[in-house]
């Protein structure tokens, strides 16, 4: 759930330290748990924005973000280069819901496990480069692929909803008409259940071209 970024959020300055702090934490790839897990990844965990409900930054700000998610990047391939391993080595970059973006890395039993992470965007669509103005260059180095952010609502969940207050009626018609896609799912007590599906904007995802 996102709240309007209009609401006021105050000191700034600190905001700016804080994704220096993200950063710092970040840039040195635990090798030890890569080798342990086979699988690692970097979520903007930034106060007050990745909190509940999630609120969006403003654009500057995600520029800001979106530079130091780049150099993490960059330092996490120098190091699973030396690997000598296949890896899967990408940035997530969501569009609007910025605060989601991440980075994330995996490799030997993990190598596809984010394959079919998300779907396939529909659209023609050209990766945003005019969001981020001064980051240009560096984001052309990438090569970048359109997915859909898409939340999933079970009948089951919406019902749950309803009865105990928290959704109207009218909202769960508007979830079931927004949805894309609805499946039917057999669940391991060999009951049923359906899954509506609901595009809430879009995923890059995107990895150093290789020459």
């Amino acid at each position: 759930m996102f709240i309007s970024k209009k609401k006021k959020i105050r000191g700034w300055k600190k905001h700016v330290k804080n994704i220096e702090r993200w950063k710092s934490r970040f840039i040195d790839l635990d090798i030890e748990h890569l080798h342990q897990y086979q699988r690692d990844y970097a979520k903007l965990w930034i106060h007050p924005f990745y909190a509940i409900p999630r609120k969006n930054p403003p654009v500057w700000y995600n520029r800001l973000l979106l530079e130091a998610m780049l150099d993490v990047y960059q330092i996490w391939n120098e190091k699973l280069s030396k690997l000598e391993e296949d890896f899967y080595l990408k940035l997530w970059i969501y569009d609007p819901h910025f605060i989601n973006s991440q980075v994330v890395a995996a490799y030997k039993d993990c190598l596809h496990f984010y394959d079919q992470t998300f779907e396939a965007g529909n659209q023609e669509k050209q990766f945003p480069f005019h969001k981020y103005t001064y980051l240009r260059e560096k984001l052309e180095m990438f090569d970048w692929h359109l997915y859909m952010d898409s939340d999933i609502f079970t009948e089951s969940e919406l019902i749950d909803n309803i009865q105990r207050g928290w959704m109207s009626e009218k909202e769960i018609e508007a979830i079931k008409g927004k949805a894309y896609k609805v499946e039917t799912i057999h669940l391991s007590d060999g009951d049923t259940d359906k899954t509506y599906s609901v595009k809430v904007g879009d995923v890059w995802v995107g990895s150093i071209k290789k020459h």
